[in-house]
């Protein structure tokens, strides 16, 4: 089956934060809050219970393993002073969860549909019986 939108295009809209089905809309309406549904083709952006665990893993992955371990890898070889490494690590372990939070959505949704572009609902078929983006509405 080709696909009506191609991986490239998946990529582009989640790199500009932008719902991967129609590139309209953003994926947040503030800083902390992702919508649920696209407001232009209302396809659900959290998918369910747990869906919510991804972008959670991406944010501390990036988090701690991007900025809090050179940070402390720098203060424990002396190359920073220890105290300073050690205010700037828990600064950071507040703030930047925050700051990165609609990012790591975007990453996560560009992950999730790259590898399952066929979910996305302009790449399913006409006939097909799972059109419904609701998953509660499916059952």
């Amino acid at each position: 089956m080709d696909l009506k939108l191609s991986r490239a295009t998946i990529f582009e809209r989640c790199l500009k934060a932008r719902c991967p089905n129609c590139g309209q809309s953003k994926l947040y309406k503030s800083w902390i809050l992702i919508y649920e549904k696209c407001p232009c083709c209302g396809m659900l952006i959290k998918r369910g219970n747990g869906f919510f665990i991804g972008p959670i893993c991406i944010n501390y992955g990036i988090i701690a393993f991007g900025v809090i371990s050179p940070l402390m890898i720098l203060g424990f070889s002396a190359t920073l002073p220890f105290h300073w490494t050690l205010v700037m690590s828990i600064l950071a372990s507040f703030a930047l969860p925050i700051l990165f939070y609609p990012f790591a959505w975007s990453i996560w949704l560009m992950l999730y549909y790259l590898c399952l572009p066929k979910e996305l609902y302009e790449n399913r078929s006409e006939n097909s019986d799972d059109l419904l983006f609701d998953e509660d509405e499916r059952l």
